[in-house]
């Protein structure tokens, strides 16, 4: 569980005539590792793809499109497809579905660019809707000029007059600006145009219409509306279409996936005139089922053999990793591949941050109220999320909940409010009187910590640091056993072991100080901190001298546990505080604000207390842990196969 699967690395040869059909038996087994063949000789070169391949691949181009159009979404389908009858039918339903979709595309085209002429030209044609003019009578003159657009005032007549009284001038006021149609006789223009300049003239396109324009703009409008219901029309007959075809385009992109990556399989295969070679990976407890498998399907004339990696020097970070944990842990491992999966002979640290993780996260925000409404959002994305990362997160989120719930309770607060002691909003609610506001009031084993208590919030903050010095040398622990696998036990004493040789003694110098044991101590446990140091040194040089006030910084970093936990709490106090003292007391319209101050209040600090636990649980893992162990970069175990989904062989 703390280590990846173990694999074997295997080469698999045999007679090119049979490549198909050890390529349909490595896919079936869906466990190989192949390795990608780049390393061509005089003898061996790149396979090539099979004659499927093409064909298949641009018929997958096409569907994807189509999907695309649909708007399909992955989904559980009711009954798998048989693919030799999805085979037979394929071409006629894929010309079908181009036929229709072509044609909706085209229409839905054409309406599209349609509405956008139309809004193009009542924008056009809204500036001159207040003038007595149809739009034909803008243009086609020979000895007049005509200028239509913006200007900034209405004060350009006074000066189109100093120069002509010969003119026709229309003005009106759109959109907080003046709009002019000019008339004039073409011998001013010149003049003209300065006097426009001057009146900084901005001009305005004449649409290529005939007619009034309000009247045109009142039918351009009813055209858009008619326009607007055919579109409408159309998404009913895609929807109508995506309904129909959903199965069969899902079905038919997973096989044409299958068979796409069947064809293209050789592009990984050294191959010669008469033979290939596959080099691969296989993990040791399906090694027997593949040897088993090729040896009854191909009787001999394939040969498998697995190769020693230690005769090989293989270096472990060439080496595919395959997660080894159990069910519930597997959620964590979206939590590893973010930051990086383990080298082969490392540390797989997912088992720890399965316990880790949510206990940091329960700590820091740790209130029942808010524990129950993230195991409600938990259950709910389990049950929608199928398969994937995010249905890893609603479980890693299930985790966290349960855990926030644990220490709610140990902490007695729900959505801020306490439940047992003086502060009871049982005993508030109930009466102090009444035999269940006594009960609530006088029980003294809850809360273990009062997070709003001065006195217990200093308790609060020496646990997390000293839970933070338990985990950071967990992670020197397991660095420890890390480096004496891949360095040697004397490399892994030296780096590994002297940080808590150094820290032991720091501990025993301040419990002597404190008076626990004899002052002596003081002395040995000044000696074993010079000897963790002197160990430090020779492991690492005199650069890890500059090292040692992040053990000190690390150890810090954990009070973020008590830290972000009375934010939390704190914002939830304030806004009880604020509706139970302020607004409750009030009685009438500040009952309902109250409620509403509190569903708001609460809403935004359950946010909160998704994000913020979550991230500061995971820098805790990722920046003080993972650093004193971890290196990771390993490669992901790709196996050669497909898990069916839409359809099925029979």
């Amino acid at each position: 569980m703390l280590a990846a699967k173990k694999v074997s690395k295997a080469i698999i040869v045999g007679n090119k005539t049979l490549l198909d059909s050890v390529v349909d038996v490595l896919y079936q087994l869906n466990c190989v590792h192949i390795e990608d063949f780049d390393k061509e000789d005089s003898f061996f070169s790149i396979g090539r793809p099979g004659k499927a391949a093409t064909e298949a691949s641009n018929k997958l181009v096409k569907l994807r499109s189509f999907s695309n159009f649909l708007g399909l979404k992955p989904h559980n389908p009711d009954t798998m497809v048989n693919q030799d009858s999805l085979l037979h039918e394929m071409d006629d339903k894929l010309d079908e579905l181009d036929s229709a979709i072509s044609r909706l595309t085209d229409k839905r085209n054409y309406l599209d660019n349609e509405l956008k002429a139309i809004e193009s030209k009542v924008v056009e044609l809204e500036p001159f809707s207040q003038f007595p003019l149809d739009v034909d009578m803008y243009k086609g003159y020979n000895s007049i000029s005509v200028h239509t657009g913006f200007v900034r005032s209405n004060e350009i007549e006074t000066d189109i007059r100093s120069i002509t009284t010969d003119y026709e001038l229309f003005i009106s006021s759109y959109n907080k600006m003046q709009v002019i149609a000019l008339f004039t006789s073409k011998e001013y223009e010149e003049q003209i145009a300065e006097v426009l300049d001057k009146n900084g003239f901005s001009e305005i396109h004449i649409p290529e219409l005939t007619g009034n324009p309000q009247q045109l703009i009142s039918g351009m409008i009813n055209r858009k509306q008619d326009a607007q219901i055919e579109l409408a029309s159309l998404e009913s007959e895609i929807d109508i279409l995506q309904k129909k075809y959903k199965d069969f385009v899902q079905a038919s992109d997973e096989v044409l996936s299958i068979t796409t990556q069947k064809a293209e399989a050789p592009l990984k295969f050294a191959t010669s005139d008469n033979t290939f070679i596959i080099d691969c990976w296989i993990s040791d407890d399906e090694f027997e089922k593949v040897v088993s498998t090729i040896e009854h399907e191909f009787n001999g004339r394939i040969f498998i053999s697995k190769l020693d990696l230690e005769e090989e020097e293989i270096e472990s970070e060439s080496i595919p990793i395959e997660y080894n944990n159990p069910n519930p842990v597997k959620p964590l491992e979206t939590i590893m591949d973010l930051y990086s999966r383990p080298t082969y002979k490392e540390i797989d640290p997912s088992a720890i941050i399965f316990i880790t993780f949510p206990l940091f996260y329960g700590i820091m925000l740790g209130d029942i109220g808010y524990g129950l409404v993230l195991l409600t959002l938990g259950m709910v994305g389990i049950a929608k999320i199928k398969e994937g990362e995010l249905r890893s997160l609603s479980t890693l989120l299930v985790y966290c909940s349960i855990s926030t719930i644990i220490f709610g309770i140990l902490y007695a607060e729900i959505f801020g409010f306490h439940i047992f002691g003086h502060h009871s909003i049982v005993t508030s609610l109930m009466g102090e009187n009444s035999v269940l506001g006594m009960a609530f009031h006088n029980f003294s084993l809850l809360p273990i910590l009062d997070r709003l208590d001065p006195d217990d919030i200093p308790i609060l903050l020496i646990a997390s640091a000293l839970i933070g010095v338990v985990h950071l040398n967990l992670g020197f622990l397991l660095g420890f056993r890390n480096m004496a696998i891949s360095h040697g036990m004397k490399e892994a004493v030296l780096e590994k072991m002297s940080w808590i040789v150094l820290q032991l003694g720091i501990a025993i110098v301040i419990i002597a100080y404190i008076g626990f044991i004899p002052q002596a101590g003081q002395i040995i446990g000044a000696a074993v901190a010079v000897l963790g140091l002197v160990m430090l040194i020779a492991g690492e040089g005199m650069g890890a001298i500059l090292e040692l006030p992040s053990i000190l910084s690390n150890t810090l970093s954990y009070t973020r546990l008590a830290a972000v936990g009375l934010s939390s709490v704190g914002i939830a106090f304030a806004v009880n505080e604020i509706v139970t003292t302020m607004l409750f007391p009030k009685g009438g319209v500040f009952i309902i604000i109250g409620i509403l101050v509190l569903i708001i209040g609460h809403t935004v600090n359950t946010v909160l207390g998704v994000v913020a636990p979550g991230l500061h649980a995971l820098r805790l893992q990722y920046v003080e842990f993972f650093t004193k162990f971890y290196e990771g970069g390993g490669r992901k175990f790709n196996p050669f196969g497909y898990i069916r989904k839409y359809t099925e062989v029979k």
